[in-house]
């Protein structure tokens, strides 16, 4: 099935590559075609010579010979978009030397290598102990910010939750850099949070309480993280921010793995800093298992598109260790699927997908993202404020970075009728990500 234009959309590295994608998704196409594998054609450039363009729809990634060092370029972006307005023949299903050579060279890179010569016994008790060491190292630094972060937080309670609009941004700011410092990016988060509250909001003070509750819990189980079970000593690690590795993860023979056919139910892009930050939600159709798959982008490289967002792609995905296992990676994936057998399993009412959150919460305290898939509701909006509205009228209201367009769009999708949805519940906020239509899904 071709990835629809509002799919290829959000592919795109920006609105002018996707405007240039479109403009040549008309233009003068030769040499396509499309396999399991992957989609090809040829288009003429600015130089003697077309531009030779190939998609791998497994993995999705994309090649081009043309000079453009944004990914995909216009040139993959107006080939998708030719095959989703079926603008051009796509009936050749053989894959040229071009295209072979590349598809088989990135099946090469995913299939497992073989195994690095076999260490001798002196050799890995030296990688061991270095190991062990560099680990001890980083604890020792998280801990030791610990314990000047639980002061600074004593000294601010003594002080009163009152005299928190007039402490100086600056001492915030402070205070998160000496996190940083001592590898503790995530309670340098926790600590900005704070400093960025804002205090004409009615609401600050919970808000506040919330960030500073959750804060104390995780200084006092990091201050006891040597008596914690192995899935919560990486959890807190974790949250104190700690980065994961996909390669151990796939070297891991003990992770969690799980091969289904994924829905990719919703996507959110968030600027952090200097860090772009992806979250890809996923249901898987058979076993109703949950992933999240997070990508991440700098200045110096680009968002890796592993996924798109309304696509159902048969895959094998690698948890990573956790008490509450949901982000996961793709270990391995074929082909993407046509359509929906059948639709996953649906909750009736919000009031059981906040049990659903309470039942996460209970395992992991600090887990903010429920993904949720509630049956026959739709959006309201009273008071100028939009709301999520169930079977049973109980309302829950819609997250602010939902955007007035997202809403008029829904309206238009659904005709105000009742549906099902795929949602992400957000503290006490509701974050819609797409209706379902019978076998069809539809992202918002």
């Amino acid at each position: 099935m071709p990835f629809t234009e509002e799919q290829i959309k959000t592919i795109a590295p920006n609105d002018n590559a996707f405007s240039a994608g479109k403009k040549l998704s008309r233009g003068h196409w030769e040499n396509t075609g499309k396999s399991n594998r992957g989609m090809w054609g040829s288009i003429k450039g600015s130089g003697k010579k077309p531009y030779m363009t190939q998609i791998d729809l497994g993995s999705i990634a994309y090649k081009c010979s043309c000079p453009s060092r944004q990914f995909p370029c216009k040139h993959a972006l107006g080939l998708l978009l030719a095959e989703s307005a079926n603008l051009v023949d796509f009936s050749n299903a053989t894959e040229p030397d071009w295209v072979l050579e590349w598809l088989d060279k990135r099946t090469e890179k995913v299939t497992p290598k073989a195994p690095k010569k076999e260490l001798t016994e002196d050799e890995k008790e030296k990688a061991e102990k270095s190991k062990s060491r560099t680990a001890a190292n980083r604890l020792e630094g998280v801990l030791a910010g610990v314990a000047e972060l639980e002061l600074w937080l004593k000294d601010l309670l003594r002080m009163g939750l009152l005299e928190l609009p007039n402490k100086p941004f600056r001492e915030f700011a402070q205070v998160a850099k000496r996190m940083v410092d001592a590898k503790a990016n995530g309670l340098a988060n926790s600590v900005n949070a704070l400093g960025n509250l804002n205090y004409l909001n009615p609401s600050w003070q919970d808000e506040a309480m919330a960030i500073i509750a959750k804060l104390n819990l995780l200084i006092q189980a990091l201050k006891a993280i040597d008596k914690q079970t192995e899935d919560w000593q990486i959890t807190l690690k974790n949250l104190a921010g700690y980065s994961q590795s996909s390669k151990e993860l796939l070297a891991n023979e003990d992770a969690i793995t799980v091969t289904d056919n994924w829905l990719v139910v919703g996507q959110q892009v968030k600027e952090n800093d200097d860090i772009t930050i992806q979250r890809n939600w996923l249901v898987g159709i058979k076993t109703n298992k949950r992933a999240l798959i997070l990508n991440f982008a700098t200045k110096f490289s680009p968002l890796e598109i592993s996924v798109v967002p309304g696509s159902i792609i048969a895959a094998e995905l690698a948890f990573f260790p956790a008490v509450l296992p949901n982000r996961a990676i793709i270990k391995s994936n074929s082909e993407l699927q046509k359509g929906l057998e059948y639709t996953p399993e649906f909750v009736e009412t919000l009031q059981q997908a906040h049990q659903l959150k309470v039942s996460s919460l209970k395992l992991d305290p600090w887990a903010n993202d429920h993904l949720v898939l509630l049956k026959n509701s739709r959006l309201i909006c009273m008071d100028e404020a939009w709301y999520v509205l169930d079977n049973t009228n109980a309302v829950a209201p819609v997250i602010s970075e939902f955007s007035l367009d997202k809403c008029l769009k829904w309206l238009a999708i659904t005709g105000n009728d009742k549906v099902d949805m795929a949602c992400v519940i957000r503290d006490k906020e509701i974050l819609p990500l797409g209706v379902f239509n019978n076998l069809n899904y539809t992202i918002i």
